[in-house]
């Protein structure tokens, strides 16, 4: 009996250490093997898709929530949020301060230069809001005025492009700040702003004309003395989880998300926050 005790505890270390030497080589499914954690940057400030909540120290949202499962499917004990802004949460996930991205954050060609992205879960526009008392009608009022915009977002070279698209500018710069925060166009100016709440007080007091977002993301800020212009929109903003590119990570999230959209799960957390 000694020796095939001896003989199967064998067995099993080398079991043991395959499967460690496995988990080394391949990397092991995070939170699978771990029980660890998901690290999601979100954003603190989109609410009805992830804002932070003072009293009680939580996010909420739709995106907290597909967060939330989309670590229950990769096999995390569950999700740890951390606040990024559109300025830094690139370089976040680019030094590993957080896995993945669910931040309003759209797909495009720049961006997939330097990340993964998931399938999309959702897709929105990016609109034009202006104050009710400025008269401002449609794009054919706008001809000298100044748009706002959020820093570190892909909303103003996107806006510049769409702009010399319909024919209201040519699209050339002709002047910006050193830090690229105020910058004057042939027909029309433009300021950018750290936060969403900077933007918005900055169309509340007239230093800009009209703000320019994310449809999501303006109706934070939407009151009945504010209008979303009719007629403008740039489609389509793209939203998907962005992960290190080329990480053992980005094709396990992929398929989760991809999951979670094809079963519904994405449509019923999106529609239970509209």
């Amino acid at each position: 009996m000694g020796s095939v005790f001896k003989a199967r505890w064998a067995v099993c270390l080398l079991a043991a250490c395959m499967a460690a030497c496995a988990c080394l080589l391949g990397g092991c499914a995070a939170g699978e093997a771990s029980g660890g954690v998901l690290k999601v940057g979100v954003r603190a400030d989109v609410v009805g898709f992830s804002s932070y909540n003072e009293h009680t120290g939580k996010f909420y949202g739709a995106e907290v929530d597909i967060a939330e499962e989309l670590a229950r499917r990769l096999g995390y004990a569950g999700a740890e949020f951390t606040a990024v802004t559109p300025e830094s949460r690139e370089e976040m996930l680019q030094r590993g301060a957080v896995d993945c991205l669910i931040a309003c954050y759209s797909v495009s060609d720049e961006r997939s230069e330097l990340f993964d992205f998931s399938p999309e879960y959702c897709t929105d526009s990016i609109i034009l809001v202006a104050q009710d008392t400025s008269l401002i009608k449609g794009i054919d009022d706008l001809g000298g005025c100044t748009f706002g915009a959020m820093s570190g977002a892909n909303t103003a070279p996107q806006l510049a492009r769409h702009l010399a698209e319909v024919g209201f500018s040519d699209g050339k710069q002709l002047s910006a700040s050193s830090d690229g925060c105020d910058a004057e166009y042939d027909t029309w100016h433009l300021m950018m702003y750290s936060s969403y709440q900077e933007l918005s007080d900055a169309l509340e007091s007239g230093e800009v004309d009209v703000m320019a977002c994310d449809g999501v993301i303006a109706k934070a800020y939407l009151n009945d003395e504010r209008v979303i212009l009719p007629g403008f929109s740039i489609d389509p903003q793209r939203y998907a989880v962005a992960t290190q590119r080329g990480s053992a990570l980005s094709g396990r999230v992929g398929d989760a998300v991809r999951g979670m959209v094809d079963d519904g799960t994405v449509a019923a957390i999106i529609d239970a926050w509209d």
